[in-house]
């Protein structure tokens, strides 16, 4: 792999993390790059055609993945990672009549249902959508020019509530859950997961093979032996458990059973509150905790770190350097992976060490 050696001995503690198991210390992933080598290819285009290109082409996709991979310093289990992204909760982007537009740092969809009423035979899966195809095309080329420099990711095809926001507008949806049939949006989200459960599996049978076997989560730097995804339901920061519990439960269940290693994107403390709900999914793994901008850091919230670790699920946090000792003070190292962005090379080993030394039963 590019800047990265020993990449065997990571998959060995990538592979005793998912049973919440130690072989010489818990895993981290923490790099720095260069930022004042990066070409110019990084910069988001300002006319259309290219605004297009720079999402959707694989080629440049590949040339801004490389010119990173090349600049960058690996540390842990760190590893350089392409990234199949065409928009978050993408599975909306391949429906019939679904709009999107190009933003610098993501893809965007423009809801088709918010001025008509919710209806299921309108949420229609199509094949020769310009986004499935290029989801297709991307992890194809990207495994293709490969050949053992990096890794390739599944797609961010996560959360058939997010995606149904997409389609219907947050606000709607809301609504929807408080004057809907419950039926109909059941019905919706039905559509929704069979999209998903078919395309998931349509990339991981591409990438699985560049990934010895496994898959990996792009943004969260991520690997495991088998098929593996990012399952979340980001709009629940803003409903009562009780609406969770009705119309997210029957999701989460059904997706890990799905998926042989299925992590959980829980998008801040809004989220503790679906927290019991969460952990109470049958073979779920891993819970990942984002920070969200200005919140308190994950490790204000111990109590709901211990829960999670003590339900035997893994956790993921993305915390900064100085946390790092904290963490692993307190927190067991069964199961636990940390996230680090490093402002140095000396940072980037200072904390490698850090966590060598600290990892405890």
């Amino acid at each position: 792999m590019i800047n990265r050696d020993d990449f065997d001995k990571t998959k060995e503690r990538f592979k005793a993390l998912w049973e919440r198991e130690v072989i010489d210390r818990c895993c981290v992933s923490i790099s720095w790059t260069d930022g004042s080598r990066l070409k110019d290819i990084h910069r988001f285009p300002k006319n259309t055609e290219d605004q297009e290109r720079y999402w959707t082409d694989p080629e440049w996709v590949l040339m801004r993945n490389m010119d990173v991979f090349k600049n960058t310093y690996y540390g842990g289990d760190a590893f350089p990672l392409t990234w199949v992204n065409l928009g978050p909760s993408g599975h909306a982007g391949f429906l019939k009549g679904i709009r999107h537009r190009y933003m610098p740092d993501t893809i965007w969809f423009d809801p088709i249902l918010d001025e008509e009423e919710l209806d299921p035979d309108k949420i229609t899966f199509d094949e020769n959508s310009f986004l499935y195809k290029k989801t297709l095309e991307m992890a194809r080329y990207l495994c293709e020019q490969a050949n053992g420099q990096y890794y390739v990711s599944m797609p961010d095809l996560s959360g058939n509530l997010d995606a149904l926001a997409h389609v219907r507008g947050s606000d709607n949806l809301l609504m929807d859950f408080l004057t809907e049939d419950e039926d109909v949006i059941r019905a919706c989200a039905d559509k929704l997961e069979a999209i998903w459960e078919k395309t998931m599996k349509d990339c991981y049978d591409i990438v699985k093979d560049c990934n010895d076997g496994g898959s990996c989560i792009g943004w969260l730097n991520t690997w495991a032996p088998g098929f593996h995804g990012q399952l979340q339901c980001d709009i629940s920061v803003m409903v009562s458990n009780e609406i969770y519990e009705t119309f997210a439960r029957p999701e989460l269940t059904r997706q890990c059973q799905v998926l042989d290693y299925p992590l959980y994107h829980l998008d801040g403390m809004e989220q503790i509150r679906h927290l019991d709900t969460i952990l109470s999914i049958p073979g779920l793994k891993m819970i990942q905790w984002t920070n969200v901008v200005g919140q308190p850091s994950p490790l204000e919230f111990l109590p709901a770190l211990k829960k999670i670790q003590e339900a035997q699920k893994c956790l993921l946090l993305q915390i900064r350097p100085w946390e790092v000792e904290k963490a692993m003070d307190v927190l067991s190292s069964k199961g636990l992976y940390l996230q680090v962005s490093a402002s140095s090379k000396d940072e980037v080993d200072f904390v490698v060490k850090m966590v060598e030394h600290m990892t405890h039963e």
